[in-house]
């Protein structure tokens, strides 16, 4: 009886550390257009990739408007790529300059997700290039 209860309560307690080691953190991605030529104010929408795999994406709208979408992912070191999309003959495509637009508006690294963390692009059309805060 004994035996058992020890197991038991060492399989709680396993199961128990598991749980905790897998807290989720939040990060918030914000994006804007700054220097946008009239009449090229397209439909964008961006996606945010943690270790390669898509975990959000904002709502599609004019690049005019800031936009932004928050995504819950396990606390600790991820490689992330956030990658803005143009809405271009009827396909999302990415707004880089191998597709023929005037900037890369995308952001990779590594980050270090504590609990929250914001990441704040502006993607500057004039300037062709885009401005990073992360807090």
């Amino acid at each position: 009886m004994k035996k058992s209860i020890l197991i038991l309560t060492l399989f709680i307690s396993m199961f128990t550390l598991s749980a905790l080691a897998q807290k989720q953190g939040t990060i918030t991605v914000n994006t804007s257009y700054k220097g946008i030529i009239e009449g090229y104010d397209h439909i964008n929408k961006t996606d945010v990739y943690v270790d390669g795999k898509l975990v959000g994406s904002t709502s599609g709208q004019v690049q005019s408007k800031p936009n932004s979408c928050k995504i819950s992912v396990e606390r600790g070191r991820h490689d992330i790529r956030i990658v803005n999309m143009a809405y271009y003959e009827g396909t999302w495509e990415e707004h880089t300059k191998e597709n023929e637009y005037s900037l890369d508006a995308l952001y990779e690294g590594e980050i270090n997700l504590k609990k929250k963390m914001s990441i704040n692009l502006v993607f500057d059309i004039e300037k062709e290039e885009t401005f990073t805060k992360i807090k």
